[in-house]
């Protein structure tokens, strides 16, 4: 498998606005002169860059390359299909559902239909074809037909209803099976993640998805989550867990704050954005999107230039940031290295044979007593974790 040569992406980017080939489009100068801005969120549909039937247009997305580059930004780009799905693919046969709750006045492909698979993966080659070389764009979003593009879920009340559309989750995992190959395809030097939701009230869906992108895609995969908040963790346990897993299984993760602190701090629940900024991190998640809104936002600044510091920081090698010495040891192992006061170090000693002999959990500038541990003199394997993910290992040497 095909690995970025660059690090996962990590940071503050901007959920900014639509790109409609109307005005700035997602890259906001206001939020692009924001120097702990990591990064913005483009996202465009479908219809408006093949608006016919094989005539591809990418210039809103070259114009968004083009005005985060003048900003030094790079950029995360989701397509949205769902309800940006060009007209002439119904006339192509394609069926279709129209939404009534949550949504009115949207028409969006069924998903599992071979006329909208064959053309939505017929654009994927396209659009890969085009942006895989461009190292501007750090992470691309897998995205099918569903109730707004972007997230995995199905509207709650379509015309036919799902029933009469002989909805099946088998048929709704294989249709996203293809599409996550075809993106795996397209995209073979960037990472790539997908939300997740409950479809049609199931988390079947989710799991199955997980599991076949994490298992062909491998390292350059990792979940999303476009629901974060701190009350959202509940409201939705199985794709959390799923997130939570992917921080042990991945290099990246990330979260799409659901709702503008600025605007609507209750939604967060009693932390309001801070809060749900805190239990990212505690996560393990350091890729945010976050309202412009919210970044442009005074009373933020420095709780988002922090995050931003840390997420800099996280993407510097553990082997670059920890340092344990002295090596060989004697008596007494200290911890340090670039890191947060409340980022925890965990150590695990084996020996040569590979056999567990001890494990702590410490602290940077925190030191180990070898005479309180069962380490004898000798050579040891010492396995590190940081803050729950990335790991380093290096050899040991215990003096008499």
């Amino acid at each position: 498998m095909a690995q970025p040569n660059y690090p996962a992406p990590r940071g503050v980017y901007c959920s900014c606005g639509p790109s409609t080939g109307q005005g700035n489009g997602s890259v906001d100068p206001k939020v692009a002169e924001k120097d702990f801005v990591e990064g913005i969120l483009v996202r465009t549909g479908w219809e408006y860059l093949e608006p016919l039937e094989g005539q591809y247009d990418w210039s809103i997305i070259h114009d968004q390359i083009a005005r985060a580059k003048q900003y030094g930004k790079k950029i995360s780009l989701g397509i949205g299909n769902g309800g940006m799905i060009p007209q002439w693919v119904f006339e192509e046969g394609a069926a279709f559902m129209e939404v009534l709750v949550p949504k009115t006045n949207d028409t969006i492909a069924v998903p599992w239909d071979s006329i909208h698979l064959h053309h939505w993966i017929k654009f994927i080659q396209a659009f890969g074809q085009e942006f895989n070389q461009d190292t501007t764009i750090r992470l691309v979003y897998i995205t099918n037909a569903s109730s707004n593009g972007f997230e995995m879920q199905l509207p709650f009340s379509t015309f036919p209803t799902l029933a009469d559309l002989n909805y099946s989750d088998s048929k709704m995992i294989a249709s996203w099976k293809q599409v996550v190959d075809a993106f795996d395809a397209a995209f073979p030097n960037h990472y790539l993640t997908n939300d997740f939701h409950p479809v049609n009230g199931s988390d079947v869906v989710a799991d199955s998805v997980y599991a076949y992108a994490s298992t062909k895609i491998g390292s350059r995969y990792g979940a999303n989550a476009w629901w974060w908040t701190q009350k959202n963790t509940t409201l939705y346990p199985a794709q959390y867990a799923l997130l939570k897993q992917s921080t042990t299984e991945h290099a990246f993760n990330g979260v799409q704050f659901a709702k503008s602190g600025t605007k609507d701090s209750a939604a967060f629940g009693s932390g309001g954005m801070p809060g749900a900024m805190q239990l990212a991190q505690q996560d393990g998640i350091y890729y945010w999107e976050i309202w412009n809104d919210d970044i442009l936002n005074p009373a933020f600044e420095d709780l988002l230039s922090s995050a931003s510091s840390l997420a800099t920081r996280l993407e510097t090698p553990v082997k670059e940031r920890l340092l344990l010495f002295p090596n060989p040891c004697r008596s007494v192992l200290h911890i340090g290295g670039d890191f947060d006061l409340d980022e925890k170090v965990s150590l695990v000693f084996y020996s040569i044979n590979g056999q567990k002999i001890w494990e702590s959990e410490q602290r940077p500038g925190e030191s180990i007593s070898i005479q309180q541990t069962p380490l004898i003199p000798g050579l040891y394997f010492l396995q590190a974790k940081i803050s729950s993910r990335e790991v380093y290992s290096q050899k040991l040497l215990i003096l008499e």
